[in-house]
């Protein structure tokens, strides 16, 4: 107990007991004070360090993963800052623990929280050139924007179906409207209805698929001198028609059609608002402008105006391998070089670029 007491007030500063073994890794005393007084474990000393921040100080304890796994499973905030705004990520990236970087990220830490002066745990891994923390955080990085670009992308995709939706019932109510104004024009002009030629059309295509099977062609080859003439022998020595459809001839893979997604360029506009620089939209049946979510403007387009602009894998053939003689190389005329120094020179225009020696 007197050598606690004495780490305590060494240089002056009285700290907590809790504090105390975590900054000297001893699991047990971390245990026993927890457990006697839980409120101790988000406590804060003069400059704001808490037990989890004690904890990443002691990177000579073998017991340092240990005592940071116990204090986050009873509820140690993960994301607590000092008073100089570090997190305990802030502490790991900077002393190059990854063990516990990966431990605080797993628990909720916030990769891209900054402290008072601007810095990332990533900068701080930087700075101190630890590298396998700064790759770990940077993969972090990563996963976290694509995970936010993926949940704003649903949002954009749930307000294409919306438009989509909308433009839809516009036009339904739209040719609804049309047919009873022309409805009642021809009962006051004492006019017939016009007729809908949907199933007449269906009709005459069935008839002319029939006029395609081979026993309903009008060619009969000529009967020669000496044959019987016996028509129902002559008809049961032809094949039946298998189908009331005509024949197809099929070759292989037949070439897929692309979705046919509906395109909104007539029904929306798109701008950029010159305050806020958020992106807005307008409809033709509704000239409010609405918020669109925070996603650069080609992306919103992409999404909005499918036909516009088409995506690079339109259809699922699309991502066949390709034979590699056939596929351009930037740095490389197309055909056959005539002479070896062609791709030296491709080569020299490319790495002698302005600015890159």
């Amino acid at each position: 107990m007197r050598q606690r007491e004495r780490r305590r007030r060494k240089g002056g500063k009285d700290l907590p007991a809790l504090h105390v073994a975590c900054l000297y890794g001893e699991l047990v005393s971390v245990k026993n004070l927890v457990e006697a007084r839980p409120w101790w474990i988000n406590s804060s000393d003069s400059q704001g360090h808490r037990p989890l921040h004690m904890v990443l100080f002691s990177r000579i304890s073998p017991n340092t993963s240990a005592c940071l796994t116990y204090l986050l499973e009873h509820e140690a905030d993960v994301n607590a800052t000092t008073h100089s705004g570090q997190t305990p990520l802030h502490l790991a990236a900077s002393k190059g623990l990854l063990n516990c970087a990966e431990i605080l990220v797993k628990a909720g830490a916030d990769v891209m929280t900054e402290d008072s002066m601007g810095h990332t745990p990533l900068d701080l891994a930087c700075i101190w050139c630890h590298r396998k923390v700064a790759r770990y955080l940077r993969n972090c990085l990563w996963q976290e924007d694509k995970k936010r670009e993926m949940e704003e992308r649903k949002l954009v995709q749930g307000l294409y179906r919306d438009l989509v939706n909308t433009v839809k019932q516009t036009t339904n109510d739209r040719k609804a409207l049309v047919n009873e104004k022309t409805a009642e024009w021809a009962n006051k002009k004492g006019l017939p209805l016009v007729k809908d030629f949907s199933s007449r059309v269906q009709r005459v295509s069935q008839y002319h698929a029939r006029c395609l099977l081979p026993d309903q062609t009008r060619y009969k080859p000529k009967q020669s001198k000496g044959q019987p003439d016996n028509p129902q022998k002559e008809r049961s020595t032809q094949p039946a028609a298998s189908s009331t459809s005509p024949w197809s001839i099929f070759m292989g893979l037949q070439p897929e059609k692309p979705p046919a997604e509906p395109d909104l360029r007539d029904s929306v506009t798109l701008w950029r608002d010159a305050n806020s620089r958020q992106l807005q939209y307008s409809s033709k049946w509704d000239e409010v402008p609405h918020p669109i979510p925070k996603l650069p403007m080609d992306v919103v387009e992409r999404v909005l105006f499918p036909r516009a602009f088409p995506s690079r894998i339109a259809t699922l053939r699309q991502f066949e391998p390709q034979n590699i003689d056939k596929v351009h190389h930037l740095g490389r005329p197309r055909g056959r070089s005539t002479s070896p120094w062609t791709e030296v020179a491709m080569h020299l225009a490319e790495v002698l670029e302005p600015g890159h020696y």
